[in-house]
């Protein structure tokens, strides 16, 4: 099992940052309006918690949910990088990606085979929440999708990620 001492402080931060950034990265596919961006992230928060509490028996995990300070988020203008709109959109998506990639292999390489499993579960939980938390391009509430052709793709991506 691994404990919050298995990893380097930059190390725990990472994987207590990666669940948020995949909210992020689902939420910056397809960006809606104030209201659609709250129910995301309330949605993506409450599921990550109930994750948490659902695979509390396992070490990391309860670590997880039983951390109460914010993490240190990456910068943003690095993530971003350079270029049009369309471009950083892609350099933050990808950004989002690699850390992903970075937080479940320390898990896999430090945890239990049970935690990388829980993790990953989590993971894409809550992008799954968060996809279908608010729709997107409504006029007035009307019409607009579930879930978007930019937020089905990062989910795909995330899948590949998590694989």
């Amino acid at each position: 099992m691994a404990k919050k001492e298995a990893f380097s402080a930059e190390e725990w931060n990472l994987i207590r940052v990666a669940p948020i950034l995949v909210m992020t990265g689902v939420a910056a596919a397809d960006p809606g309006g104030l209201i659609g961006a709250f129910q995301e992230s309330f949605s993506g928060v409450k599921n990550m918690m109930a994750a948490f509490k659902e695979s509390s028996s396992l070490e990391l995990m309860s670590a997880l949910m039983a951390e109460k300070s914010m993490p240190t988020m990456p910068d943003k203008k690095q993530m971003l990088g350079e270029g049009s709109g369309e471009q950083q959109s892609a350099n933050f998506k990808n950004a989002v990606l690699g850390y992903v990639k970075q937080a479940v292999g320390l898990i896999k390489s430090k945890g239990t085979p049970e935690e990388a499993a829980a993790y990953e579960k989590m993971m894409g939980s809550v992008a799954e929440h968060v996809a279908n938390a608010a729709k997107e391009g409504t006029f007035f509430g009307f019409g607009g999708e579930r879930v978007s052709a930019g937020e089905k793709a990062f989910l795909e991506e995330l899948k590949g990620a998590l694989a």
